[in-house]
């Protein structure tokens, strides 16, 4: 039976929901709902579903209503198209959370949350990185204080049992931790929502490491710099070839001993020329 707990974009959920109706119901057509929907575009939801219009507040009540959805699935739907409407992480980080809230008891599997919070904080990935490196005998209090800044144990002992659960590591006979594998692809929404979540925490970290980390053992610059279009897309090329060669040291080095980040960022901190010239007027 279609859910809407078991989507996590409305546009999907909405198209399976024709797509169902139309098996089951044969007078069931878009105008049909259009109709329901108490408006005289027939063709209205496609045009949802398809992403060239966009739910209001008042029309997410009249789908809510066509729809036939409970108390708590208009709640959960609503906050679903407020997600999926976002236009900034923030946004869609604060829809989330209510999202997350209400899936007790839904499959896992679909909103993919525990691979969020995988991302949700900075230290998990680290600790990833950190047992697998040095044997601390659970001693979470020990592990807390190694990293900077410091966590509290509690917090550790959860991100060690979170990668256990994920299998993300394993744990040794010897009790030691290993990695089940070297790299973690994400390519789902919530995922890479996370991941955003995640890069603002880490570079936030880097802003507290310019100040509390001996310049002997960090690198922070940067370049201002104006560039073509071109340059631009060269420019990616060669940061991705970069990382690329990083992974590749990284890979070969047995003699790790600490845990670094590296931010890499490549934005722009003006408006194309090319609009402001079309703008001016040229008077003084």
């Amino acid at each position: 039976m279609l859910s809407v707990f078991d989507f996590i974009d409305y546009r999907r959920f909405l198209a399976e929901y024709y797509q169902n109706k139309k098996k089951t119901a044969r007078y069931f057509s878009y105008r049909y709902f259009s109709q329901k929907l108490g408006i005289n575009s027939p063709s209205f939801l496609k045009h949802v579903i398809d992403g060239q219009r966009n739910l209001t507040p008042t029309m997410t009540e009249r789908f809510a209503k066509a729809l036939g959805l409970s108390p708590r699935e208009k709640k959960f739907f609503y906050n679903l198209v407020l997600f999926n409407q976002a236009t900034t992480s923030v946004e869609k980080q604060e829809y989330y959370s209510v999202l997350r809230a209400m899936i007790s008891g839904v499959r896992e599997s679909v909103l993919k949350a525990d691979q969020y919070d995988f991302y949700s904080n900075w230290y998990t990935p680290v600790i990833r990185e950190l047992i697998c490196l040095y044997d601390f005998k659970d001693n979470y209090n020990l592990m807390a204080s190694v990293l900077k800044p410091r966590i509290e144990a509690t917090q550790a002992k959860a991100a060690v049992n979170l990668l256990l659960k994920l299998k993300l590591v394993e744990r040794l006979e010897n009790g030691r931790f290993k990695q089940t594998s070297s790299a973690i692809v994400v390519d789902d929404p919530v995922s890479s929502l996370a991941i955003k979540n995640f890069t603002r925490n880490m570079i936030d970290q880097s802003k507290i490491a310019l100040d509390t980390i001996d310049r002997n053992n960090r690198h922070i610059s940067g370049i201002t710099m104006g560039i073509s279009p071109e340059a631009y897309e060269l420019l990616t090329t060669e940061i991705e070839a970069f990382k690329d060669r990083v992974k590749f040291i990284v890979n070969n080095d047995n003699k790790s001993s600490r845990i670094y980040q590296m931010n890499i960022s490549l934005f722009p901190v003006s408006e194309d020329l090319h609009s402001v010239k079309s703008r001016d007027t040229g008077t003084a």
